[in-house]
């Protein structure tokens, strides 16, 4: 599955592997969800990082409430699992 989304995780394109429409839609639907919501995190840190880059203060960031790269490690680690070497795969693609 992959969802592809706005800044704010509004998604603007999905693409889906036959097998996961043989799952029960609100489990499909949950799961949709939970990657609109990584991705606006990822978003949200993104900025961050650009504005820590630009010389803001950590603690004007903090401010106003961007999240930490701990709390998408955390989000990351919630919704796929925690691997043995705590890297993240390069791709989230897999060949079908």
């Amino acid at each position: 599955m992959a969802v592809v989304t706005t800044e704010r995780g509004l998604p603007t394109a999905l693409k889906l592997d036959r097998s996961e429409l043989a799952r029960p839609p609100q489990e499909l639907a949950n799961e949709i969800l939970a990657l609109c919501k990584l991705s606006a995190l990822r978003g949200q840190v993104a900025f961050r990082r650009d504005l820590a880059g630009k010389g803001y203060p950590a603690s004007t960031l903090r401010e106003i409430g961007l999240p930490t790269e701990e709390d998408l490690a955390r989000a990351e680690a919630d919704l796929f699992g925690e691997d043995d070497d705590g890297e993240l795969p390069a791709t989230w693609m897999r060949s079908v």
